[in-house]
């Protein structure tokens, strides 16, 4: 219950009004939770590596040039729930390992745009194991990031969602 005079003091009454706003909106006062990529040593120690703030959105790419093709090849993830899932492979060339039917696994659309393959997809791939090579130019990509993973001077990582807790 309000006590008598509340509203007469200074500021209270924006005070009230503010909040009376920011109820009303559906704001949250809650803060977004930060997701971040922890990059980790797949062979031997398994330890942390580096660990990539991804933006607000949650995405992040991967690109490298494909060994067979040698042309370049980007896939784009977004994490959900402590989850990677895979939304879009883009490519230039059909190559082993590279999708080639429109009723590939998790598929939603199969297009031919600006001389590039797109499938779009709804898959969850969990942790993914990468093997860097210099020579494949692996990169990730961010909201902020542009990390050319072969200067990590590891041949092998695995990426994964981390959260802000984790120790770098």
């Amino acid at each position: 219950m309000l006590r008598r005079g509340f509203l007469r003091r200074p500021g209270e009454a924006s005070l009230l009004a503010l909040l009376v706003l920011i109820i009303g909106s559906g704001v949250s006062l809650a803060a977004e939770p930060s997701h971040f990529l922890c990059l980790s040593e797949t062979r031997g120690t398994q330890s942390l590596v580096k660990r990539v703030p991804l933006g607000p959105d949650a995405t992040f790419a991967l690109s490298f040039i494909h060994s067979v093709s040698r042309t370049p090849v980007t896939d784009y993830y977004r994490v959900e729930q402590g989850r990677i899932l895979q939304m879009r492979e883009e490519f230039m060339a059909h190559g082993a390992g590279l999708p080639s039917i429109a009723n590939d696994m998790d598929a939603t659309g199969w297009r031919h745009e600006n001389g590039r393959f797109i499938l779009d997809m709804h898959r969850y791939t969990g942790p993914i194991p990468l093997r860097i090579q210099a020579q494949f130019e692996n990169t990730l990509h961010t909201a902020d990031t542009e990390l050319t993973l072969a200067t990590l001077g590891i041949s092998a990582l695995t990426l994964a969602p981390c959260d802000e807790e984790t120790l770098p």
